[in-house]
């Protein structure tokens, strides 16, 4: 049995509800005499609607007009109020204060015609004060408001508004229960939805077309296409709202292939398909093949809905999402000199995820022919941009056009500017946002996660919760990303806190748990949560083998790795990757052979992440041509690619390869990081090229832009001190801009070893002392004495190296 409707004595008048939490607007009901009073001058009446201008001649010569004269001059206001003349919603209230006087406020007919204009004119707040003012037992006016409240958004006061009506004295009609299905669809209450269902069939069991077409919807919309069909198939006659309304619904549940097989039917059942139909199906076209896309067109050419906007619109968004860009582009052209801004919107932005450079080439030319985007085009544009100089130019526009104050707008402009590392920029904007949604937070929560400004996105996730948004999965797994140290533990773990008090579990997220306690250097934790998680996908596995390799686990990664192909899970480019590291790590070139020679079958190998660690895995174990061969297959190489070539070619020897390496780096457009320029002034240390390392090291600032670090130092002291130049080297370290470390002046103590400079040594050994440096510097100074022939004082240097903390040797062996 259908659940019940709540009960009276459960549920309170909700139009007076409504009305108590409503702030009062302008007065539904003026008692100043307006123009109706007086006849206007003939010039301002020819600028009235006829019904209206008719109505205040009439009443002018002395008629008082009836309730239907009224309800008429109302009715003829609405058009023009839907359109947003707010000129016409001003003579309506004039109209409704005449009808007042005469007494006939409350007829329905008048009560009616006014609550459907407010509603239209977006004044929910009086169409419910008009409401109160009409008959309670006129079922035109409960259809008015209903209808009223669902247009305005408020599917829930529809609801109960109906609700109040069905235990009334008001019998509901066929407009009603489609008022109120239409509201329960909207809001996917299917246990409402059934209710109404029930009551149609105690009180109409032969209901008509229009009921049943509302019901298929209702079922439709909240999901249960099972219910949907059983009332579709029971229907004794179908119009083209009712298949078009089932067809809807299995495009809405994904399932193209069946609606197309319903609009088969349809057309062997004699009827003809609407404009509605086409888009629908179109749509399910879109989630299908090629062959179903050009059937579709093929049908649409032959009937008169290939000439409607809407049609084409449907079918570029079509071509476009399939990836036929060139017939999306066909059916655009075809179109000749466009003058629809919706449909240049919709082209280009369905465009714009294919080719870039080509929607940006139409967005100027639709600026030429004087026409403006529209919101969605903006978004799609810059969802897509990967200039920010063209972003900035773009951004004014949109500012012209009133659109940066948007949710849909101003989320990917936002986005753009954190993608394009201008995360100020982005938070500027996002600021400036009049109003936003959960997307618009997760895009910024993101942006300051990814450009490691945790304190910022742990700032602004706590606002999201105080603004009574609820995080979504997506959300979470943002703000759990920017745990990325043993310094955001705290956090990571109120956040985790927080996902079990919200939500009772954490199985949708529990990779990311993984990964972010992996980052804060708890493994253990991370392999509990691991443990408890009952079934693990190749997610869950990745990010644990991931946690292990980054935290220095490699034998514990390695035996996960080998459980997972044990169970048959599908090895991915992100294990694959990770997996090749750890080899590279632990000198095991084989393991990693048999990796590269997977990747290569399985079709991974063309994923940068595989094919740098590849790099990585032969520069690291002397295999230059192999690394050079796996890096010339690479279409697109990033920084991390091209460091890894570098510092291998630099580790072994080969410093003038590094060199052109870095030369051709260069040239093709990537910037340097700290990371590569060490590996740059180490080839040039290792292989005695002084000037190359000095005219790199002078580049930083100026040319690359990068400041130099203590590495960079380390570098060059240890630059001169092969070359010999030890009093260069002193001197250089003398001139930094901040204090020598342990290693620069080891680097330099070991140039005096190589170099027999016992002098250089104590003055080195004397500066070690003050800051109390490990032993290992202190034995290399002695061995400088021995080979120096001053035996006394290199006992002197190891008698006073007891009591100090030795660091124990290891090996890889």
């Amino acid at each position: 049995m259908p659940p019940r409707l709540p009960s009276p004595a459960l549920l309170a008048s909700a139009h007076r509800r409504a009305l108590s939490a409503l702030p009062a607007t302008a007065a539904a009901r003026p008692v100043a005499p307006h123009l109706l009073d007086g006849v206007p001058r003939p010039d301002r009446l020819a600028r009235l609607p006829p019904e209206f201008a008719g109505f205040v001649r009439s009443r002018a010569a002395g008629h008082t007009p009836s309730q239907f004269a009224y309800g008429n001059a109302l009715k003829a206001c609405v058009p023009a109020a839907g359109a947003g003349a707010p000129g016409n919603v001003a003579f309506a209230e004039q109209v409704y204060c005449a009808a007042w006087r005469d007494g006939l406020a409350g007829d329905a007919y008048v009560c009616s015609g006014m609550v459907d204009l407010l509603a239209k004119s977006g004044r929910l707040g009086d169409a419910l004060r008009a409401f109160a003012d009409g008959d309670p037992g006129s079922a035109v006016c409960w259809n008015a408001v209903i209808s009223g409240a669902s247009r305005n958004g408020d599917h829930g006061l529809a609801i109960d508004m109906f609700t109040d009506m069905a235990w009334g004295s008001c019998e509901p009609n066929s407009f009603t229960y489609s008022g109120v299905l239409s509201a329960c669809a909207a809001t996917a209450e299917l246990c409402i939805g059934r209710a109404v269902h029930g009551l149609v069939l105690r009180r109409d069991p032969e209901y008509d077309l229009f009921i049943r077409t509302s019901i298929v919807n209702m079922y439709a919309k909240s999901g249960d296409m099972v219910a949907a069909m059983r009332e579709f198939w029971r229907m004794p006659v179908r119009n083209v709202v009712s298949w078009t309304t089932a067809i809807a619904g299995f495009v809405q549940e994904e399932d193209p292939a069946s609606a197309i097989r319903l609009l088969r039917e349809m057309v062997r059942s004699g009827v003809s398909m609407n404009k509605f139909t086409a888009t629908s199906i179109l749509l399910a076209c879109s989630q299908m093949y090629m062959k179903e896309a050009s059937q579709m067109h093929g049908m649409i050419i032959k009937t008169e809905l290939y000439l409607d906007y809407v049609v084409k619109e449907a079918l570029i968004c079509t071509y476009a999402t399939i990836g036929a860009t060139e017939l999306s582009e066909k059916v655009f052209e075809e179109v000749g000199r466009v003058s629809n801004k919706s449909i240049w919107s919709t082209f280009i932005s369905e465009i714009s995820s294919h080719s870039l450079s080509r929607s940006i080439q139409l967005l100027m030319r639709m600026f030429r022919q004087g026409l403006r985007p529209n919101d969605k085009c903006y978004a799609s544009v810059f969802s897509s941009v990967d200039s920010i100089e063209f972003g900035r130019q773009l951004h004014s526009s949109v500012i012209k056009d009133g659109f940066v104050h948007g949710v849909l707008v101003g989320s990917a402009l936002s986005t753009m500017y954190s993608r394009g590392d201008e995360v100020e920029d982005s938070y500027k904007v996002f600021e400036e946002m009049t109003d936003r949604d959960e997307v618009s937070w997760t895009a910024m929560v993101a942006g300051f996660a990814s450009h490691g400004r945790s304190v910022e996105a742990f700032r602004l996730f706590r606002n999201m919760i105080l603004d009574s948004f609820k995080p979504d999965h997506i959300t979470l797994s943002a703000i759990l990303s920017a745990c990325n140290g043993p310094e955001c533990l705290l956090k990571g773990k109120e956040v985790h806190g927080h996902i079990l008090r919200a939500y009772g579990e954490t199985t949708s997220i529990g990779h990311c748990l993984v990964s972010m306690y992996s980052k804060c250097r708890e493994v253990q934790i991370a392999r509990r949560i691991f443990d408890a998680t009952a079934c693990k996908d190749q997610v869950m596995l990745s990010s644990m083998i991931s946690g292990y390799s980054t935290n220095g686990c490699n034998d514990e990664a390695i035996s996960l790795f080998q459980l997972m192909v044990a169970a048959g899970f599908l090895i991915d480019s992100f294990i694959c990757s990770s997996i090749i590291s750890i080899c590279a790590n632990l000198a095991r070139p084989l393991y990693g052979k048999l990796l590269h020679g997977y990747a290569t079958k399985s079709g991974i190998l063309s994923d940068l992440s595989v094919s740098s660690s590849l790099v990585k895995l032969y520069s690291k174990n002397g295999n230059l041509r192999d690394s050079r061969k796996v890096f010339d297959e690479i279409n697109s190489p990033d920084l991390v690619t091209w460091t890894a070539i570098i510092d291998g070619y630099a580790q072994h020897g080969s410093g003038q390869d590094s060199l052109e390496m870095f030369d051709l780096m260069i040239r093709r457009g990537i910037k340097p990081d700290n990371v590569v320029l060490v590996s740059i002034l180490s080839a040039c240390s290792r292989n005695g090229l002084v000037e190359e390392g000095f005219n790199c090291f002078n580049s930083l600032r100026s040319i690359y832009g990068v400041e130099p670090v203590l590495d960079h130092y380390c570098c060059m002291v240890d630059l001169l001190g092969r070359s010999g130049r030890l009093a260069e080297a002193k001197s250089f370290i003398e001139s930094m801009p901040m204090k020598p470390d342990l290693m620069v002046w080891s680097t330099l103590l070991a140039a005096c070893r190589v170099h027999d400079d016992a002098v250089l040594g104590r003055f080195v050994e004397n500066k070690l002392r003050e800051d109390n440096y490990d032993s290992g510097s202190f034995t290399t100074l002695s061995n400088i004495l021995a080979n120096s022939g001053d035996w006394e004082e290199a006992e002197r240097v190891r008698k006073s190296m007891k009591g100090a903390k030795k660091e124990p040797g290891w090996s890889m062996v």
